[in-house]
C-alpha cells in the first residue's frame, strides 16, 4: 500500500510547533507551518526566560540527533531541595537515587528557539510561511484558513490542523467549547538572581506562607528565580528597588544560594490552569499551550507538550497503521494521551492548591512529609519519576530507549 503525503498545517511556530517539526523533518509529511514572527526573529531571539528539560526530553531530543547541540548550552540540576520556611523538616531529592546523569536541565529558551528553527528551516517537507497572523480557521474536511501576511489577507485549504500556541485560544474556543480553568488569583515572578556562589548543581524549591519560591542554577553564580506568591505580595515586591529584591529574596532563601548581589530582568504574569478535556476533534488537534497550561510549580509544561508531539509524530509515520487518516490518528492519539495530561493536571493542580499559604495544621502536616520523604528512598524515587515523566510515559520512555 502506497502512504499518503498528509498536508498538516501547524499554527504556531513557538517551542511545540518547532519540536513537533524537527520531529516529522525527512519523513513523507508534507508540513506548512504559519510563523507569526519574521524570519529575522530567529537571528536575535530577544527572550531572557529559560526552561527545565526532563530526562525524558532528553531521551526525545536524543531520537532525533539534537541532544548534543542542546547539552552545550544547559546547565545540569542534580539535585533538588525541598523546604519549608520556619518549620522543621526539608527533603534533598537526588539524581542518584534514581542513577540519573541529572535530575533536569536548565537551557535559555532562545537557544532551543534557535537550534529547532535551524534544524527545520530548509527541509523539503516543511514550508514555513514567515510574519503571518492568523485569523480565521473554518472547519470542515478541508479546513479553510486565514491569515494576514504584511497586511494582505490570504487564504489556504489543509487536510489537518493542529494548534500549537496559547495564543490562538480565541480561534480554539469556538471549535473546542469544554474547556477547564482555573484562576490561582497568584502571580509568578521571574527573574535573574546573581549570588557570589558558583558551580552549584543543587536547585532550590522553599515554600513559605506566601507562595512557593523556586531557584536553579544557570552558570558562573547566576539563578533563575520563580516566585509564585499572592497578587498583593506580587505587586509589592515588583515596587521594589534592586537592592530591596535583593534583600527581600535573600530573607526568603537565607544562604541557600550564597549572597545575592543583584535581581535584574524581573518579569510578572498570571497564573491560570487551562486544559481542554477533549484535544482532538476530526481533523484539528490541540498541541502544547493550545490543549493544556499548567501552574509552572513541576516544570512541567513543554515537558508535557514535548511528550505530546513525541506519541502523534510516532503515529504519524506509522500512518499505515490508520490506513492514511489523518482523523483516525488524532483520534487514537487523543485516547493515548488524555490519561497522562488528566493525571499531570490534577497533580500540579493539587500541589499548587494545597502548599500555597500557611497554617500550623498545614505546616505540620509538610514538615512531616518532608520528614518521611528524607527517610524514605522509595518516596524519593517516585516523586522524582513524577517530575521527569516517568511515572506518566512508560511505553514512550521504552520505545525511545528502543
Amino acid at each position: 500500500m502506497q502512504k499518503k503525503n498528509h498536508n498538516i498545517t501547524i499554527i504556531g511556530a513557538g517551542l511545540t510547533g518547532l519540536a513537533f517539526c524537527n520531529l516529522l523533518k525527512e519523513s513523507d509529511t508534507n508540513i506548512q507551518l504559519i510563523d507569526n514572527n519574521p524570519k529575522s526573529f530567529y537571528k536575535n531571539i530577544n527572550i531572557d526566560k529559560h526552561i527545565v528539560l526532563s530526562n525524558t526530553s532528553k531521551l526525545i531530543l536524543e531520537s532525533i540527533n539534537l541532544w548534543n547541540q542542546i547539552s552545550q548550552h544547559c546547565t545540569k540540576i542534580k539535585n533538588i531541595h525541598i523546604s519549608k520556611k520556619n518549620i522543621f523538616g526539608s527533603t534533598l531529592v537526588k539524581s542518584q537515587d534514581e542513577n540519573l546523569e541529572s535530575l533536569g536541565y536548565q537551557i535559555p529558551i532562545r537557544e532551543l528557539l534557535k537550534i529547532f528553527h535551524e534544524n527545520i528551516k530548509n527541509e523539503s517537507n516543511i514550508e514555513i510561511l514567515y510574519g503571518s497572523e492568523v485569523t480565521v480557521v473554518e472547519p470542515g474536511e478541508e479546513v479553510k484558513i486565514s491569515f494576514k501576511h504584511k497586511s494582505v489577507m490570504k487564504e489556504i485549504t489543509t487536510s489537518s490542523v493542529i494548534f500549537a500556541t496559547g495564543a490562538t485560544d480565541n480561534l480554539v474556543d469556538s471549535i473546542f467549547t469544554e474547556k477547564i480553568q482555573k484562576n490561582y488569583q497568584q502571580k509568578a515572578l521571574t527573574c535573574e538572581v546573581v549570588s557570589d556562589k558558583y558551580n552549584c548543581e543543587t536547585a532550590f524549591e522553599r515554600f513559605t506562607n506566601l507562595g512557593i519560591l523556586g531557584v536553579i542554577p544557570r552558570k558562573e553564580g547566576n539563578w533563575t528565580l520563580i516566585y509564585s506568591t499572592n497578587e498583593d505580595e506580587s505587586e509589592f515586591i515588583c515596587n521594589l528597588d534592586n537592592k530591596e529584591a535583593a534583600n527581600y529574596f535573600q530573607k526568603l532563601l537565607g544562604e541557600k544560594c550564597g549572597e545575592i548581589e543583584t535581581v535584574k530582568s524581573l518579569n510578572v504574569y498570571s497564573l491560570k490552569m487551562k486544559y481542554h478535556k477533549s484535544f482532538t476533534k476530526d481533523n484539528i488537534c490541540l498541541l502544547g499551550d493550545a490543549a493544556h497550561t499548567l501552574h509552572p510549580i513541576a516544570a512541567q509544561s513543554f515537558n508535557l507538550s514535548l511528550r505530546d508531539c513525541a506519541y502523534l509524530t510516532s503515529m504519524i509515520r506509522q500512518e499505515i497503521i490508520y490506513n492514511g487518516s489523518l482523523s483516525k490518528i488524532f483520534k487514537e492519539y487523543y485516547y493515548k494521551r488524555v490519561k497522562e495530561v488528566e493525571r499531570l493536571v490534577k497533580f500540579t493542580d493539587t500541589l499548587a492548591s494545597f502548599i500555597h499559604g500557611g497554617g500550623l495544621l498545614k505546616n505540620n502536616f509538610i514538615g512531616l512529609s518532608f520528614l518521611i520523604m528524607d527517610t524514605n528512598k522509595k518516596l524519593r524515587v517516585n516523586i522524582i519519576r513524577y517530575l521527569l515523566g516517568v511515572n506518566f510515559s512508560q511505553s514512550l520512555i521504552s520505545t525511545l530507549k528502543e
